[in-house]
């Protein structure tokens, strides 16, 4: 579980965005090699190996870190688009699945002590995005007061079945809808269980009713 400082809000994954002239960009991958600390290292192979996979992108940068007692090995893919340079993922080379505190953790390691330095010294933009975001960024206000008032009154060993909180939660639905928000299942199981203390069980049978009844609504629109 990820809990958010915030409670109209969830610990997301952190982004990492480059912005430059594509000339300086080029030198990039150098750049950081050079700074790179004893745990990092580049991996050119890999570069080269799943270059073709991302077309006309710019080239591809491959960085992998060591086991250590504070943090998994892992390797960072960062891809060129033009004058902008993002992180693709962060995996996990030991392990099954890396938590998002440890995917932030890994991100911030590499850039603070080494992807800084050489943006800096190339004279490119480096903003690291914000670990917590709020859950308007998926649904409207209206959406996200509809989803409290049902989170809040509804019964929460008998979710949606009660003929009351079937209606608060109709109002949610319809209300996502009509404002076509973004919201997928993932967040608002999250939302569900980490903010609002709701049972996985509960959570994943409400996630599955509000994905079908999106694709139904998204559906019966495009009867009329």
């Amino acid at each position: 579980m990820h809990m958010s400082k915030d409670k109209n809000s969830l610990t997301v994954f952190r982004d990492l965005t480059i912005r430059g002239t594509i000339d300086n960009i080029a030198s990039l991958g150098d750049a950081i090699q050079k700074q790179l600390p004893s745990q990092w290292k580049r991996d050119r192979a890999k570069e080269i190996e799943n270059a073709s996979m991302f077309g006309d992108a710019g080239p591809l940068l491959v960085f992998e870190r060591s086991t250590t007692d504070d943090l998994p090995a892992a390797g960072v893919a960062m891809l060129t688009v033009g004058e902008t340079v993002s992180v693709l993922n962060i995996v996990p080379l030991e392990k099954h699945q890396l938590s998002i505190a440890e995917y932030n953790a890994l991100l911030v390691e590499l850039t603070e002590q080494a992807i800084r330095q050489a943006t800096n010294s190339l004279g490119l933009s480096c903003e690291l995005g914000s670990d917590e975001k709020a859950i308007t960024a998926w649904m409207s206000e209206a959406a996200r007061t509809a989803l409290q008032r049902f989170s809040q009154l509804a019964n929460h060993a008998t979710g949606s079945s009660h003929p009351m909180d079937q209606q608060r939660w109709f109002s949610f639905l319809m209300q996502c809808h009509q404002d076509g928000c973004t919201l997928d299942t993932d967040i608002l199981q999250r939302w569900l269980i980490e903010i609002e203390g709701w049972s996985p069980d509960r959570a994943s049978d409400l996630a599955i009713e509000y994905e079908f009844a999106q694709a139904l609504l998204k559906f019966a629109e495009h009867q009329r």
